[in-house]
Protein backbone atom coordinates (compact mmCIF):
# COMPACT_ATOMS: atom_id res chain seq x y z
CA UNK A 1 0.00 0.00 0.00
CA UNK A 2 2.84 2.39 0.86
CA UNK A 3 4.54 1.74 -2.48
CA UNK A 4 1.21 2.33 -4.22
CA UNK A 5 0.86 5.81 -2.74
CA UNK A 6 4.50 6.57 -3.51
CA UNK A 7 3.85 5.84 -7.19
CA UNK A 8 0.76 8.04 -7.11
CA UNK A 9 2.88 10.86 -5.71
CA UNK A 10 5.41 10.49 -8.50
CA UNK A 11 2.78 11.08 -11.18
CA UNK A 12 0.99 13.80 -9.22
CA UNK A 13 4.26 15.62 -8.65
CA UNK A 14 4.76 16.03 -12.37
CA UNK A 15 1.31 17.56 -12.83
CA UNK A 16 0.28 19.37 -9.66
CA UNK A 17 3.62 20.99 -8.89
CA UNK A 18 3.49 22.75 -12.24
CA UNK A 19 0.05 24.23 -11.69
CA UNK A 20 -0.35 24.67 -7.92
CA UNK A 21 1.11 27.30 -5.66
CA UNK A 22 0.98 26.65 -1.94
CA UNK A 23 2.16 23.72 0.15
CA UNK A 24 0.77 23.50 3.67
CA UNK A 25 0.33 21.10 6.58
CA UNK A 26 -3.29 20.22 7.40
CA UNK A 27 -4.36 18.13 10.38
CA UNK A 28 -7.40 16.12 11.46
CA UNK A 29 -7.34 17.85 14.86
CA UNK A 30 -5.61 20.96 16.17
CA UNK A 31 -6.84 20.89 19.76
CA UNK A 32 -5.53 17.48 20.76
CA UNK A 33 -6.65 15.45 23.77
CA UNK A 34 -4.32 13.20 25.73
CA UNK A 35 -3.67 9.88 24.05
CA UNK A 36 -4.69 11.04 20.57
CA UNK A 37 -2.10 10.83 17.80
CA UNK A 38 -1.80 13.84 15.49
CA UNK A 39 -2.47 13.03 11.84
CA UNK A 40 -1.11 15.54 9.30
CA UNK A 41 -1.46 15.73 5.53
CA UNK A 42 1.14 17.43 3.37
CA UNK A 43 -1.09 19.28 0.91
CA UNK A 44 -0.31 21.03 -2.37
CA UNK A 45 -2.81 23.20 -4.18
CA UNK A 46 -4.40 26.62 -4.37
CA UNK A 47 -6.97 28.49 -2.29
CA UNK A 48 -6.84 25.80 0.44
CA UNK A 49 -7.98 23.12 -2.00
CA UNK A 50 -5.33 20.56 -2.85
CA UNK A 51 -4.07 17.01 -3.04
CA UNK A 52 -2.67 15.11 -0.03
CA UNK A 53 0.78 13.61 -0.42
CA UNK A 54 2.47 10.73 1.37
CA UNK A 55 5.71 11.27 3.27
CA UNK A 56 8.84 10.82 1.16
CA UNK A 57 12.33 10.88 2.66
CA UNK A 58 13.87 11.99 -0.64
CA UNK A 59 11.72 15.15 -0.66
CA UNK A 60 12.26 16.02 3.01
CA UNK A 61 15.18 18.02 4.39
CA UNK A 62 13.81 18.67 7.89
CA UNK A 63 10.88 17.53 10.02
CA UNK A 64 10.88 18.97 13.54
CA UNK A 65 8.65 18.80 16.62
CA UNK A 66 9.05 21.80 18.92
CA UNK A 67 7.67 22.11 22.48
CA UNK A 68 8.50 24.26 25.49
CA UNK A 69 11.22 21.73 26.37
CA UNK A 70 13.04 22.15 23.07
CA UNK A 71 12.92 20.51 19.66
CA UNK A 72 13.56 17.10 18.13
CA UNK A 73 13.92 15.82 14.59
CA UNK A 74 11.17 13.38 13.68
CA UNK A 75 11.49 10.19 11.68
CA UNK A 76 8.53 9.07 9.61
CA UNK A 77 8.17 5.92 7.55
CA UNK A 78 8.90 6.48 3.89
CA UNK A 79 5.64 6.38 1.93
CA UNK A 80 3.34 6.87 4.94
CA UNK A 81 -0.14 8.15 4.08
CA UNK A 82 -1.29 10.33 5.79
CA UNK A 83 2.20 11.77 5.67
CA UNK A 84 2.88 12.57 9.34
CA UNK A 85 1.58 10.48 12.25
CA UNK A 86 2.96 11.45 15.62
CA UNK A 87 2.24 11.07 19.33
CA UNK A 88 2.61 14.17 21.50
CA UNK A 89 3.96 14.05 25.04
CA UNK A 90 4.30 17.65 26.24
CA UNK A 91 1.13 19.59 27.11
CA UNK A 92 0.62 23.06 25.65
CA UNK A 93 1.61 24.40 22.28
CA UNK A 94 3.31 21.97 19.90
CA UNK A 95 4.73 22.92 16.50
CA UNK A 96 5.53 20.65 13.58
CA UNK A 97 7.91 22.22 11.04
CA UNK A 98 8.60 20.77 7.59
CA UNK A 99 11.34 21.84 5.17
CA UNK A 100 11.45 20.27 1.72
CA UNK A 101 14.45 19.66 -0.46
CA UNK A 102 14.96 21.88 -3.49
CA UNK A 103 12.88 21.00 -6.54
CA UNK A 104 12.99 22.11 -10.17
CA UNK A 105 10.08 23.75 -11.99
CA UNK A 106 9.57 25.01 -15.52
CA UNK A 107 6.44 27.11 -15.94
CA UNK A 108 4.04 26.08 -18.67
CA UNK A 109 3.96 29.65 -20.01
CA UNK A 110 5.11 33.17 -19.17
CA UNK A 111 1.58 34.27 -18.20
CA UNK A 112 1.43 31.72 -15.36
CA UNK A 113 4.71 33.07 -13.97
CA UNK A 114 3.39 36.65 -14.12
CA UNK A 115 0.24 35.65 -12.25
CA UNK A 116 2.35 34.09 -9.52
CA UNK A 117 4.57 37.17 -9.13
CA UNK A 118 1.51 39.44 -9.12
CA UNK A 119 -0.18 37.51 -6.30
CA UNK A 120 2.74 38.12 -3.95
CA UNK A 121 4.00 41.41 -5.48
CA UNK A 122 7.40 39.89 -6.27
CA UNK A 123 10.32 41.43 -8.13
CA UNK A 124 11.60 39.64 -11.22
CA UNK A 125 13.66 40.25 -14.35
CA UNK A 126 11.22 42.08 -16.64
CA UNK A 127 13.71 42.05 -19.54
CA UNK A 128 13.69 38.27 -19.79
CA UNK A 129 10.47 37.15 -21.54
CA UNK A 130 11.48 33.49 -21.87
CA UNK A 131 9.42 30.90 -20.03
CA UNK A 132 11.14 30.84 -16.61
CA UNK A 133 12.79 27.89 -14.96
CA UNK A 134 12.88 27.87 -11.20
CA UNK A 135 14.29 26.12 -8.15
CA UNK A 136 11.82 26.18 -5.28
CA UNK A 137 11.73 25.09 -1.65
CA UNK A 138 8.89 24.84 0.90
CA UNK A 139 8.95 25.73 4.60
CA UNK A 140 5.71 24.76 6.38
CA UNK A 141 4.60 24.92 10.00
CA UNK A 142 1.46 23.91 11.89
CA UNK A 143 0.32 24.79 15.44
CA UNK A 144 -1.30 22.36 17.89
CA UNK A 145 -2.56 22.76 21.43
CA UNK A 146 -2.13 19.54 23.40
CA UNK A 147 -4.18 18.93 26.57
CA UNK A 148 -5.24 22.60 26.59
CA UNK A 149 -1.87 23.70 27.98
CA UNK A 150 -0.05 27.03 27.82
CA UNK A 151 1.04 28.86 24.68
CA UNK A 152 4.67 29.60 23.90
CA UNK A 153 6.27 31.34 20.92
CA UNK A 154 8.32 29.03 18.72
CA UNK A 155 12.02 29.59 18.20
CA UNK A 156 13.30 29.90 14.61
CA UNK A 157 14.30 26.56 13.09
CA UNK A 158 13.68 27.05 9.35
CA UNK A 159 15.37 29.22 6.73
CA UNK A 160 12.07 30.98 5.99
CA UNK A 161 9.24 30.91 8.51
CA UNK A 162 6.22 32.53 10.09
CA UNK A 163 6.18 32.77 13.88
CA UNK A 164 3.04 33.43 15.92
CA UNK A 165 3.62 35.98 18.67
CA UNK A 166 0.38 35.11 20.47
CA UNK A 167 -2.02 32.17 20.72
CA UNK A 168 -4.25 32.11 17.62
CA UNK A 169 -6.69 29.79 19.39
CA UNK A 170 -7.42 32.38 22.09
CA UNK A 171 -7.16 35.68 20.18
CA UNK A 172 -9.22 37.29 17.43
CA UNK A 173 -6.14 39.11 16.17
CA UNK A 174 -3.17 36.90 15.41
CA UNK A 175 0.21 38.61 15.67
CA UNK A 176 2.99 37.15 13.53
CA UNK A 177 6.58 37.77 12.49
CA UNK A 178 8.08 36.51 9.23
CA UNK A 179 11.80 35.73 9.12
CA UNK A 180 14.04 34.98 6.14
CA UNK A 181 17.46 33.60 7.10
CA UNK A 182 16.65 34.71 10.66
CA UNK A 183 16.22 38.33 9.52
CA UNK A 184 12.94 40.30 9.36
CA UNK A 185 11.00 39.86 6.12
CA UNK A 186 10.29 43.58 6.10
CA UNK A 187 7.76 45.59 4.09
CA UNK A 188 6.68 42.49 2.16
CA UNK A 189 3.22 41.41 1.11
CA UNK A 190 1.85 38.02 2.18
CA UNK A 191 -1.49 36.26 1.81
CA UNK A 192 -3.89 34.82 4.37
CA UNK A 193 -6.27 32.15 3.08
CA UNK A 194 -9.36 31.21 5.11
CA UNK A 195 -11.87 28.44 4.53
CA UNK A 196 -14.82 27.13 6.53
CA UNK A 197 -17.41 24.91 4.84
CA UNK A 198 -18.53 26.94 1.78
CA UNK A 199 -16.89 30.21 2.84
CA UNK A 200 -13.54 31.16 1.35
CA UNK A 201 -11.55 34.36 1.78
CA UNK A 202 -8.16 35.51 0.51
CA UNK A 203 -6.66 38.67 1.98
CA UNK A 204 -3.35 40.44 1.37
CA UNK A 205 -1.36 41.91 4.26
CA UNK A 206 2.06 43.56 4.55
CA UNK A 207 4.78 43.23 7.18
CA UNK A 208 6.32 46.26 8.89
CA UNK A 209 10.00 47.23 9.13
CA UNK A 210 10.61 44.42 11.64
CA UNK A 211 8.70 41.73 9.76
CA UNK A 212 5.65 41.93 12.06
CA UNK A 213 1.98 42.00 11.09
CA UNK A 214 -1.46 41.47 12.61
CA UNK A 215 -4.16 39.41 10.92
CA UNK A 216 -7.84 38.95 11.62
CA UNK A 217 -8.49 35.45 12.93
CA UNK A 218 -11.83 35.69 14.75
CA UNK A 219 -13.88 33.28 12.60
CA UNK A 220 -13.98 29.53 13.04
CA UNK A 221 -12.20 27.75 10.23
CA UNK A 222 -8.83 26.91 8.67
CA UNK A 223 -6.20 29.64 8.28
CA UNK A 224 -3.19 29.45 5.98
CA UNK A 225 -0.63 32.26 6.14
CA UNK A 226 1.61 32.18 3.07
CA UNK A 227 4.72 34.22 2.18
CA UNK A 228 7.07 33.93 -0.81
CA UNK A 229 10.59 35.15 -1.51
CA UNK A 230 11.77 35.17 -5.14
CA UNK A 231 15.46 35.56 -5.91
CA UNK A 232 17.01 36.05 -9.35
CA UNK A 233 19.96 33.68 -9.62
CA UNK A 234 23.42 34.95 -10.52
CA UNK A 235 25.40 33.50 -13.41
CA UNK A 236 27.12 30.78 -11.37
CA UNK A 237 23.86 29.67 -9.75
CA UNK A 238 22.09 29.65 -13.12
CA UNK A 239 24.72 27.26 -14.44
CA UNK A 240 24.49 25.10 -11.33
CA UNK A 241 20.69 24.78 -11.19
CA UNK A 242 19.86 25.34 -14.88
CA UNK A 243 17.27 27.83 -13.64
CA UNK A 244 16.54 31.57 -13.60
CA UNK A 245 15.02 31.95 -10.13
CA UNK A 246 15.01 30.47 -6.64
CA UNK A 247 11.72 30.77 -4.75
CA UNK A 248 11.16 30.06 -1.07
CA UNK A 249 7.66 29.50 0.29
CA UNK A 250 6.74 29.80 3.97
CA UNK A 251 3.39 28.71 5.37
CA UNK A 252 1.72 28.52 8.77
CA UNK A 253 -1.60 26.79 9.44
CA UNK A 254 -4.04 26.60 12.33
CA UNK A 255 -7.76 25.90 12.66
CA UNK A 256 -10.14 27.61 15.06
CA UNK A 257 -13.15 25.57 16.17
Amino acid sequence: MRIFFTLILYFLTNSIHLNAHELWLEAKQYQVEKGNKIIIDIKVGQDLIGESYPYLNQETEKLILQTQDGQNSLNQTDGDYPAIQQNLEKSGTNYISYQSNKEFLEYKDYKTFLEFTHDYDLNYNKDNKDIPKEIYQRFAKIIFNYEKGKFFKSKPNLEFEIINQNNPYENDISQIQILLDNQPFKKKKFIVFFRNNDEFKKQIYETDENGFAKIKSSKEGLYLISAVHLETLNFVEKMKYKADYYSKWASLTFRKN
